[in-house]
C-alpha cells in the first residue's frame, strides 16, 4: 500500500476505510511512505491504530520508503519507537 501525498484530518475517513480492509485480508501489511509529503497527528494516530491492530493479530507493518516528514512528525509527536519507524 502506497500512502497518498497527504495523510491528514481530512483525508483520514476514506484512508480509515482502506486501511480496515487491508487489516481484515492481512496480519502484515506493506506501506510505501515514499510518495508522503504531509502528515499531521491524526495520520500518525491511524497508522498507530493500523500498527495496533495488525499486531493483535500477531502481525505488523513493514514501512519502505523512509518519508523524512513521517519520521520527523512521529518523532516530534514522540511515536517512533510506538510506530517502528527507525529511519
Amino acid at each position: 500500500m502506497v500512502l497518498p501525498e497527504h495523510l491528514t484530518i481530512t483525508e483520514i475517513a476514506q484512508w480509515k476505510e482502506k486501511f480496515l480492509s487491508q487489516t481484515r485480508e492481512s496480519s502484515v501489511l506493506n506501506i510505501d511512505t515514499s510518495t508522503l509529503k504531509k502528515i499531521d497527528s491524526t495520520g500518525i494516530q491511524l497508522l498507530f491504530a493500523v500498527k495496533q491492530a495488525l499486531q493483535a493479530k500477531e502481525g505488523d507493518i513493514h514501512w519502505s520508503g523512509n518519508s523524512v516528514v513521517l519520521s520527523k512528525s512521529a518523532q516530534w509527536l514522540g511515536m517512533s519507537d510506538a510506530l517502528g519507524i527507525a529511519w
